[in-house]
């Protein structure tokens, strides 16, 4: 070979060699991109190729949103939630009566400022507190405001709850209203006795299963979502204020039955006590495939509740490509229902919907609408801007230091996982 041709040769050769070790150093990421899940992605209103005429210049577009891995849109979730004593302690905010529905006037026992058993004492704060403001009282606020965003058509709710032992308040039903008139008995009753955390797990998987007072479905999704503010005390325990080690355990072996019924329990750790020693807790969500929410102050489960996605998508963003405007609300349930406020303009509208899976994964899916002005009011779109306004309203009376709330559950989820 002449000198030209050894010369051309070790050129290619060296590029050659730097396309094989690029390849190689972008490997994991091609495979990471490859194994991403594709999430599906569902528009259900309006239909494609609608002629929409209405006074407003927003469209309400709805749908569902799932992975490939939880193809079923239909879910089964069961709020198992704590009533023990410490429930009555401070929830670190004031709650306004209309923060969510009370029981009928006179009906309530908790109206009272009432002794705290139990607990933390918020700092500042006397050992008497009005339950109105209580831990109790955010939990149930917390399952309304989630209940408020679920699909009723193919999302059923129960309701579970525990303290010395626990109880079925609601089976699963696709009726919300009867849900929050259980929601409502839970205000009623008031806080007492122990935490017997294994007891509310149990009896969450029996109902997700059809072995309870639940009618089995097979085609669903099953989720728990545990909201407590403390340690397991019972049975071992006999209700003391301080977990007991066995009943940790037997709280963590819940966790892992829960799991081998493909049921991932979503914990969520209210205040000081409960994630100083979450033991119980992390272990009930890491050995049911769930995930453990620290909540430093109980109050922002208001907020915090409604960001774990049961179906595997984070994400959505819906906006309209004949524009390039996005949606001017919106709100992803965490069933994976979503509906948004669209801005369009007279004639034709291409509207896109896009989805992001937990691993990076995208799905897309667009319809084509027709646009009139006219007289006629859409009274769905109002209701929808209507409850988000009022959605907005309860976060912003949580004050401002609950905008750190969940930047400061994630970083505390992280230190807990590690």
């Amino acid at each position: 070979m002449n000198p030209d041709g050894q010369k051309t040769y070790r050129l290619m050769s060296r590029r050659i060699l730097r396309v094989i070790c690029l390849v190689f150093a972008a490997w994991p990421f091609m495979i990471a991109f490859a194994s991403a899940t594709e999430p599906t992605v569902r528009i259900l209103s309006p239909k494609d190729g609608s002629q929409i005429s209405q006074d407003q210049n927003l469209i309400l577009v709805s749908g569902n949103v799932s992975t490939q891995a939880a193809r079923i849109s239909n879910v089964d979730i069961v709020f198992v939630l704590d009533v023990s004593g410490s429930t009555r302690n401070y929830a670190g905010v004031d709650f306004s009566d209309s923060a969510d529905t009370l029981p009928p006037s006179g009906s309530w026992g908790l109206g009272r400022p009432q002794v705290g058993m139990g607990g933390i004492v918020w700092p500042g704060r006397p050992s008497t507190v009005d339950l109105r403001n209580s831990i109790i009282r955010a939990e149930v606020a917390a399952t309304r405001r989630l209940l408020s965003q679920l699909n009723s058509a193919t999302t059923r709710v129960g309701l579970v709850t525990f303290s010395d032992d626990a109880r079925v308040l609601q089976p699963l039903t696709h009726d919300f209203e009867q849900v929050r008139r259980s929601l409502d008995e839970i205000l009623i009753k008031g806080p007492d006795g122990g935490t017997h955390m294994a007891a509310g797990v149990r009896l969450g998987i029996k109902e997700l299963m059809g072995l309870g007072q639940s009618e089995r479905r097979t085609d669903a999704v099953k989720v728990q979502f545990l909201l407590t503010d403390g340690l397991p005390s019972l049975p071992f325990g006999r209700g003391g204020d301080e977990g007991n080690p066995q009943d940790t355990n037997l709280a963590i072996n819940a966790g892992r039955l829960s799991g081998k019924a493909g049921i991932k329990v979503h914990v969520f750790g209210l205040g000081r006590e409960a994630i100083s020693e979450p033991r119980a807790a992390v272990g009930i969500a890491r050995e049911s495939g769930g995930i453990f929410t620290p909540v430093v102050r109980p109050a922002d489960i208001l907020r915090v509740l409604e960001n774990v996605s049961i179906l595997g998508v984070e994400h959505v963003q819906v906006f309209n490509e004949t524009t390039g405007q996005k949606a001017s609300q919106l709100r992803l349930a965490a069933d994976g229902f979503y509906s948004a406020a669209v801005p369009v303009i007279e004639g034709l509208n291409r509207i896109q919907v896009l989805a992001r899976s937990s691993d990076g994964g995208l799905g897309r899916q667009s319809i084509s609408i027709d646009y009139r002005r006219s007289e006629q009011r859409a009274l769905d779109l109002d209701i929808f801007l209507e409850r988000e306004r009022s959605l907005q309203l309860q976060v912003e009376r949580l004050g401002n230091s609950g905008a750190k709330s969940q930047p400061e559950a994630d970083r505390s989820r992280d230190r807990v996982g590690k």
